[in-house]
């Protein structure tokens, strides 16, 4: 079993310790961009079938871009949607 480091125990020192803002941003951040890759790799490869690999290459990658892309581009909108909604 592979595991990472947990970055809610991480976060939770940072917290009791009174880290550095930014650095608590950054940390919860990649942890979350982790486990939203963790996501998208899985269901990428758990899509592959038993076709050429050529084939399987370029589906796994076209998958992978466009629920990566896709991911973003709702994160980005949402983000938006609330800075302007906090704004007024």
């Amino acid at each position: 079993m592979i595991s990472a480091t947990d970055p809610v125990a991480v976060l939770a020192i940072f917290k009791e310790l009174d880290a550095d803002v930014n650095l608590y941003s950054i940390v919860f951040g990649e942890s979350i961009f982790n486990d939203a890759i963790g996501i998208v790799a899985y269901e990428t490869v758990k899509g592959l079938g038993s076709g050429s690999l050529g084939g399987e290459v370029f589906g796994a990658l076209s998958k992978f871009a466009i629920i990566f892309g896709g991911s973003l581009l709702i994160g980005m909108a949402s983000a938006l949607l609330v800075a302007f909604i906090q704004k007024r």
